[in-house]
């Protein structure tokens, strides 16, 4: 499934990344299979736990050393 991000590609490329719940941003797109989900906002929990809000509605927490498949728009040079 392709979501359509707010980056343009002819700003931005996108990469493949390795996040943990420390590293994830707002704008990353989680892979879950073969879904994309699309990080809305990063919630600070306790313990340095995350709670990560997907633009679906869909949440999910995650502990620092959680490790996710995503990608990420980086602004090109």
């Amino acid at each position: 499934m392709y979501e359509e991000t707010a980056t343009s590609f002819r700003t931005h490329r996108h990469i493949r990344v390795q996040v943990t719940g420390e590293t994830v941003q707002p704008g990353d797109v989680i892979v879950f299979g073969d879904w994309g989900y699309t990080v809305a906002e990063v919630i600070d929990l306790y313990d340095d736990t995350k709670g990560l809000r997907f633009r679906t509605g869909e949440e999910l927490i995650v502990e620092p050393s959680d490790e996710l498949s995503a990608v990420r728009a980086v602004e090109r040079r």
